[in-house]
C-alpha cells in the first residue's frame, strides 16, 4: 500500500513536471517568436530609413527626376529583392518628351541570362498598365504571365509619382509572388514617393518663386527706367510751361546789355577822337618845340565837349550794369541746365536755402504777376541729398502756387531747424484745394487743372522725390484761403540719413 502510494505521488509529480516544462517551452517559443518579429521590424525600420534618407538627398542636391529615379528603383530593388523593374518619366515641361527606361534588373538576385520575353511583349505590357494608372491614378497591382531571364513573373506592382495633381512618373516592379515582407517594402516605397512628390512640389515652387524674383527685379528696373523718364518728362514739361518767362527773363538783360553796348561803341569812338587828338598835339608841339599850353587849352576844350566826366561815369556804370545782366543770364540758364539734366546716382552736400533761392529765380516770371515773395529762411545745416531733385521739387511747388493765386497773391517760403532736420513751408494764399481732392493730389496724372495746363505728375514725382531723401511731404489747405506744402529732410548726422548709409 506505501509503495502504491508512492507511485502514484511520483507520477503526478512527473506530469506536473512535464505541464510546467510544456508551458515553459511554449513561453520560450513565443518571446523567440516575439524577438524574431522585433529583429525584423528593426531591419524593416532601418531599410526604410536608408530608403527615406535617400529620397531626401533629391530635396538637399536638386537633381533631375530623370537621372534621380534610377538611383531610387535599383534602392527599391534591392531593399525588396523584386527581380524586375521599369520606370517612367513625364516632364513638367510640355516641351521635353516622355521616358521610358529600359528593363533594370535585381543583379544580387538574378543570374543573368537571356532574356526570354520579346521587348515588343514588354513594351505591350509597360504600356497596358501606365494607362491603368493614369485612369487610376493609385498603386496598381496586376497579375501577369510572363518569363524575363528565365524568371517566371508573375505579379506586377505600378507606383504612381504624383505631385501638384500632376502625374510625373510610374515605377513598376515585376516580381515572383509577393511575401508579406515585399508587401510591406512596397508600402514604405509609396511612403517614399509621397515624400518625393512633396519634395518635389516644394522645388517647383521654389523655382517658380524665384522666377516670379526674377520677372519682379526686370519689372522693377523696368519701372525704375520709366519712372526716370517720367521725371524727366515732368522737367521737359515744367521747362516748356516756363519757356515763354524764362525768355522774357532772359530778354530783359540781354535788351539793356545790346542797348549798353551801343552807348559804349560811341563812347569808345569818342574816347579814340580825344585820344587821338591828345597824340597829335603833342607831336606837333614837340615838332615846333612850342609850349604844350595851347595844346592844353585845346584839349580842354575837347575834353569839356565831349563830356568826358559823363563817359567815364557813365561808362563805369554801363559796364557794371551789362555784368549784372550777364550774371543773370548765366544764374537763368545753369538753373535750367541743373534742372533739366538726369539725376546722377550721386548725393552730395545741398544748401536747402541756395536751391530755393535758384528755384524762384526760375519761377521768378510766373510769380511776379502773382503778388510777392516773402522769405523767412534761417541759416540751416546741409542735408545729404540730390540738387536738381530737390530743385525740381521746390520749383513745382512755387509753379502750383503761381496757378492758384490771383495778382494779389502772396508766397511765404520758410525755413528753419526741426527735429534734426529742416523744416520747410511753401504757403499761398490762392483759391485752395477741395477737401475731396486732398487725398488724391500725390496720385500720379492726378490734375485739378484745365486739359492741356498740367501733367499730373508734378505733385506725385516730387513726393518720391522727398521720400527717397527720407523726408515726408504734407499738404494742409481751405477753399478760398491757401495752400501749406510742409517739407521736412533729415540732416546729414540724423538717423534718417545713418539708416540710409547703411543700406
Amino acid at each position: 500500500m506505501d509503495y502504491e502510494a508512492a507511485f502514484l505521488r511520483e507520477r503526478t509529480a512527473r506530469k506536473r513536471a512535464e505541464s510546467i516544462l510544456e508551458d515553459k517551452s511554449r513561453e520560450l517559443h513565443l518571446a523567440n517568436q516575439s524577438l524574431n518579429d522585433n529583429v525584423e521590424s528593426l531591419e524593416l525600420a532601418l531599410r526604410e530609413n536608408k530608403f527615406l534618407i535617400h529620397i531626401g538627398r533629391y530635396g538637399l542636391e536638386k537633381p533631375r527626376l530623370r537621372d534621380f529615379l534610377p538611383t531610387i528603383v535599383k534602392d527599391m530593388l534591392r531593399l525588396s529583392e523584386v527581380t524586375f523593374a521599369v520606370y517612367f518619366h513625364f516632364p513638367f515641361d510640355p516641351s521635353q518628351a516622355d521616358f521610358r527606361s529600359d528593363l533594370l534588373r535585381n543583379e544580387e538576385n538574378l543570374s543573368m541570362g537571356n532574356a526570354s520575353i520579346a521587348r515588343s511583349d514588354l513594351d505591350l505590357l509597360a504600356c497596358e498598365i501606365e494607362e491603368k494608372v493614369r485612369e487610376s491614378r493609385r498603386t496598381h497591382f496586376q497579375t501577369v504571365a510572363v518569363t524575363i531571364d528565365n524568371v517566371a513573373i508573375d505579379t506586377a506592382v505600378a507606383l504612381p509619382i504624383i505631385s501638384l495633381d500632376y502625374l510625373s512618373g510610374i515605377i513598376i516592379l515585376f516580381s515572383q509572388g509577393l511575401t508579406s515582407r515585399q508587401q510591406k517594402e512596397i508600402e514604405m516605397f509609396r511612403v517614399g514617393i509621397k515624400q518625393l512628390a512633396i519634395m518635389m512640389e516644394h522645388r517647383y515652387q521654389e523655382d517658380k518663386l524665384l522666377a516670379s524674383y526674377e520677372n519682379v527685379k526686370v519689372a522693377n528696373e523696368a519701372l525704375k527706367e520709366t519712372q526716370k523718364k517720367l521725371v524727366q518728362s515732368e522737367k521737359m514739361a515744367t521747362v516748356g510751361q516756363l519757356s515763354a518767362g524764362i525768355a522774357h527773363e532772359i530778354n530783359n538783360p540781354m535788351g539793356f546789355i545790346k542797348s549798353n553796348m551801343g552807348a559804349l561803341s560811341g563812347y569808345v569812338d569818342d574816347f579814340v577822337e580825344y585820344v587821338t587828338a591828345v597824340k597829335s598835339l603833342v607831336d606837333q608841339a614837340l615838332l615846333r618845340g612850342d609850349s604844350l599850353s595851347e595844346s592844353a587849352k585845346v584839349l580842354d576844350t575837347l575834353w569839356r565837349d565831349i563830356d568826358m566826366e559823363f563817359l567815364l561815369e557813365d561808362s563805369k556804370s554801363l559796364l557794371e550794369e551789362s555784368q549784372h545782366g550777364v550774371k543773370r543770364i548765366l544764374d537763368i540758364v545753369g538753373g535750367l541746365k541743373r534742372f533739366s539734366r538726369q539725376s546722377d546716382h550721386q548725393k552730395e552736400q545741398c544748401d536747402i536755402v541756395s536751391i530755393i533761392d535758384e528755384a524762384l529765380n526760375m519761377a521768378h516770371n510766373e510769380l511776379k504777376y502773382k503778388g510777392k515773395v516773402i522769405k523767412k529762411m534761417e541759416t540751416v545745416q546741409p542735408v545729404m541729398g540730390k540738387s536738381g531733385e530737390l530743385l525740381q521739387v521746390f520749383l513745382n511747388l512755387f509753379v502750383n502756387a503761381s496757378h492758384a493765386m490771383d495778382e494779389q497773391g502772396k508766397l511765404t517760403v520758410s525755413v528753419e531747424d526741426k527735429e534734426n532736420g529742416v523744416q520747410i513751408n511753401v504757403a499761398d494764399n490762392g483759391s485752395g484745394i477741395d477737401p475731396k481732392h486732398l487725398d488724391s493730389i500725390f496720385n500720379p496724372f492726378f490734375t485739378t487743372k484745365e486739359v492741356g495746363v498740367g501733367t499730373g505728375l508734378g505733385l506725385s514725382i516730387s513726393y518720391g522725390i522727398v521720400e527717397a531723401h527720407n523726408g515726408t511731404i504734407d499738404v494742409t489747405s481751405e477753399l478760398g484761403v491757401g495752400t501749406v506744402f510742409s517739407i521736412w529732410l533729415p540732416y546729414l548726422n540724423s538717423g534718417a540719413a545713418t539708416s540710409e548709409e547703411g543700406e
